[in-house]
């Protein structure tokens, strides 16, 4: 690639009815740029979530795809249950730190309830992300 030129990244719209899921969540992260373990700390989110709710499908889409430009020092997350409802914020780090590390959840795991609260939301018969012991519980 000829140097000055930028990869052009492909916009997906996940609500177009030819890419919408019901069963495909979105994790919307606004991260800033400034340095790289904003954009590290997003691709985590998304990989804890694939991997700790497996029965469901993810996407993480950062910055709106690129389409807008991330506020200093943000790192914010919002979840919808699929690309065609509202998003709820799970997460802000705006005005928190310095340090740098209070920008981020201390686990990913905290966060685990409030994205099972809006799943249940759209399907309470469909609990989805317990573990063993939880699911005792209910």
């Amino acid at each position: 690639m000829p140097k000055g030129r930028k990869k052009k990244v492909k916009v997906v719209d996940w609500a177009a009815d030819e890419n919408f899921s019901k069963e495909r969540s979105i994790f919307y992260v606004e991260h800033t740029t400034e340095c790289p373990i904003f954009q590290i700390k997003a691709e985590e989110c998304g990989a804890f979530f694939k991997q700790r709710i497996p029965e469901r499908e993810f996407q993480l889409v950062r910055n709106k795809n690129g389409k807008e430009a991330p506020r200093e020092g943000a790192f914010e997350i919002g979840f919808s249950q699929n690309a065609r409802t509202s998003v709820h914020e799970l997460w802000s780090g705006l005005t928190r730190g310095p340090p740098r590390r209070d920008k981020f959840p201390e686990d990913f795991e905290n966060l685990v309830p409030d994205v099972q609260r809006v799943l249940k939301k759209f399907y309470p018969d469909k609990v989805v992300g317990l573990t063993d012991d939880e699911e005792d519980e209910n």
